[in-house]
This record gives C-alpha cells, sequence and structure tokens, in this order.
C-alpha cells in the first residue's frame, strides 16, 4: 500500500513516536539531574521505568503492524480496526496529558518534556486513524471481535 494517505500517516506516527521519545528523554536527564533514582521506594522508580518502556513497546507493536500485508477484506478490516484501537490508545494518551496541566506536579517548573508528549499523542493518534482510514473502512462484525 504506497497511498499519498498511507505515506503521510507513516509520518505522522514516527513523528509521535519521535516527539514522545524526545519528551521522555528530557524528563529522563531532569530526573536524572534532580537525582530522584536515588530515593527509596520501588514504587516512583517502577512507575518511571514503565512510563518509558511504554512507548518503545507500543512503537514495537506499530513497526510489526507495518509488516503486514492484508490478503483480503478480513484482513484489511482488522488491520484497519488494529490501527483505529491505536488511534484511541494515543488519544487518551492525549487527553490523559491535558487533563494533568493543573497538577501540582506542573506549576512553577518548565514542562516542555509534557508538551511535547502531549503534542506527539495528538500527531501519533491522528497518524493511526488515517492509517486505519487508508487500510479499509472499518466494519465492526462479531465474527473478529
Amino acid at each position: 500500500m504506497t497511498t499519498p494517505q498511507h505515506w503521510l500517516s507513516r509520518r505522522l506516527i514516527f513523528i509521535g513516536f519521535a516527539l514522545v521519545a524526545l519528551s521522555t528523554v528530557i524528563l529522563f536527564s531532569k530526573l536524572l539531574r534532580q537525582h530522584v533514582f536515588g530515593e527509596p521506594g520501588y514504587r516512583w522508580d517502577t512507575q518511571l521505568v514503565m512510563v518509558m518502556l511504554s512507548p518503545i513497546f507500543a512503537a514495537g507493536g506499530w513497526w510489526f503492524l507495518c509488516q503486514l500485508e492484508a490478503k483480503d477484506s478480513t484482513q484489511r478490516s482488522l488491520l484497519a480496526k488494529a490501527y483505529l484501537f491505536l488511534g484511541l490508545e494515543f488519544s487518551a494518551s492525549c487527553i490523559g496529558q491535558v487533563v494533568q496541566v493543573g497538577s501540582a506536579i506542573f506549576k512553577g517548573s518548565p514542562f516542555s518534556q509534557f508538551w511535547l508528549a502531549t503534542l506527539g499523542f495528538a500527531v501519533g493518534a491522528v497518524g493511526f486513524f488515517l492509517a486505519s482510514h487508508a487500510i479499509a473502512k472499518v466494519n465492526f462484525t462479531t465474527s473478529d471481535i
């Protein structure tokens, strides 16, 4: 599939992941400078590691989905749904980021990593929705849920 819409969707998804990755690098370097990882308690460390690994796992899933080629309409429908749900996940992450704006952790400190992640999730969501639309119109049936 090499339509202009598919090409654009892949670029938007890549840019979205790149922005989220840049945001993660900024956050990680900020936390290292503040010596956060030396504090006792595994809860904080585990949360930070999971936040950093989550986009890597999602990017891996997207890369493997890109390697698939639909051979019939049922497979096209399933691929379209996979991209649709990845778009919904990125949309939910974007909304979750925006809801955090009023949080106390953002008062008084620069939070460029926050806006990079929010923008990354928004751009990636648009890319996933475009990919879903480029593959096939989604037709939910009980046979493939």
